[in-house]
């Protein structure tokens, strides 16, 4: 039983919690940006529907001020005023504190409840199963419908404006609350059951009914967008090139230099301990720092290329990992990468990010080299083999360039390629 308790709380922790670790991983980062821009995005959707609601309350003053005295008026838009700047107040400390509360991965779902509820306020305070503010939840769950990670926490915030629906507007009917009356209604019809049933019923419908629209359109939409953003040339926040674009050139300038006779060389470089930056300055500076890094990599490749268009390739695969597809130099009479230019490039794009400071802060690189068919004769493994030597890299602490354990593949091309054998800077 107590173990059963412990998963319990474990599975619960982190349903509340995206990352529990000190040291934060890309996963981790990745996690909390999009958090990020989850909750940001529920705050400027808000600050519309507030804008909206401002905007129609002072025209809607003025057309009930010539059915009321502005005395009454005020008196009956005191909740109602009230509720709307409890959400101005807490929409503007959710976007101050945006980035501290990043870790909560229930925050966005969390704001979406106060809006049901404050929503609900509004709904009794202006006429209860006659109120016309009951349209907002289907603002609202298209809101969750973008944010939401997934699709039972539609249903359930769904569900739960059904339930507060019906608890305000049969609460009237019981006469449990006092019944609010409309401006310009009867005032008649909350007291009829089959009325308050059937506008209940029409209420729930359409709230149920647009939760299985946004489930299934607005994720699917979602989804669409996430595949093109895969499938893209270049990293939107870099501006390098994408791993996809990497992994195509990859494969065809492999098979080129198979079938050419060419060396083909992958740089792999993986930033020391950058969840530490991340953790200590904010994910906002750690994007700022990729951003100079990138522009670091791509300025010491085109130094490389000598300023000439060329076929090599600097990307960003993922998180604060970059890779660097080496087929020619344009100075050479062959055009070929030898085994120790694309050593030098290694190692000078290494001490370019160990040099680069950005704001006081600086970092280094782990960097793997695997080369054509010097550490493999299949393309599609070059990649994993300058993966193995970035982690050899590392483990020897960092700020190195490495290659693959055991350079053992027979070379069957020209001598350039260089000598089979165990070789490590």
């Amino acid at each position: 039983m107590p173990v059963s308790f412990n998963r319990l709380y474990q599975r619960l922790k982190r349903s509340f919690i995206i990352s529990q670790r000190s040291q934060l991983t890309r996963e981790d980062v990745n996690a909390l940006r999009d958090n990020q821009q989850r909750v940001a995005l529920i705050i400027s959707a808000r600050w519309l529907i507030i804008v909206l609601f401002i905007v129609f309350s002072v025209i809607g003053s003025g057309v009930f001020l010539t059915e009321m005295p502005l005395a009454q008026l005020l008196n009956s838009m005191i909740v109602p005023l009230n509720a709307l700047v409890l959400v101005v107040f807490y929409n503007f400390a959710f976007g101050v504190y945006n980035k501290r509360l990043a870790n909560l991965a229930v925050l966005n779902m969390v704001q979406l409840v106060l809006d049901v509820l404050v929503v609900a306020v509004l709904v009794y305070y202006s006429g209860g199963v006659e109120s016309w503010f009951w349209v907002v939840y289907l603002l609202i769950l298209i809101a969750a419908a973008l944010i939401a990670e997934a699709r039972w926490k539609i249903w359930a915030l769904a569900l739960f404006m059904c339930a507060v629906l019906v608890l305000v507007e049969w609460t009237e009917y019981f006469r449990i609350v006092p019944y609010q009356q409309l401006i310009f209604s009867s005032g008649v019809a909350w007291n009829s059951w089959q009325f308050v049933t059937m506008r209940s019923l029409w209420q729930i419908f359409m709230i149920l009914g647009t939760a299985l629209l946004v489930t299934n359109g607005v994720n699917w939409l979602l989804n669409l967008v996430s595949l093109s953003r895969e499938s893209q040339l270049t990293d939107v926040r870099t501006g390098l090139y994408s791993r996809a674009y990497f992994q195509r050139g990859l494969e065809i300038e492999g098979q080129r230099a198979l079938r050419d006779g060419r060396p083909l060389h992958v740089i792999l470089l993986d930033l020391d301990n950058f969840g530490a930056v991340n953790a200590r300055h904010g994910i906002q500076q750690g994007d700022i720092i990729l951003t100079h890094l990138a522009s670091v990599l791509d300025a010491e490749l085109i130094r490389f290329d000598d300023g000439e268009v060329s076929a090599n390739i600097v990307a960003r695969l993922s998180g604060e990992e970059f890779a660097v597809l080496l087929v020619e130099h344009t100075t050479g009479d062959d055009g070929e990468v030898s085994d120790s230019q694309a050593r030098e490039v290694a190692e000078n794009l290494r001490a370019a990010v160990a040099a680069a400071d950005v704001g006081g802060i600086t970092v280094t690189a782990s960097v793997g080299l695997a080369t054509l068919p010097v550490d493999t004769l299949d393309p599609a493994e070059l990649l994993e083999r300058a993966d193995e030597a970035m982690v050899r890299a590392w483990d020897a602490g960092g700020n190195q360039v490495c290659v693959p354990t055991l350079r053992d593949i027979p070379v069957t091309f020209a001598p350039d390629f260089g000598t089979a054998g165990n070789e490590e800077k």
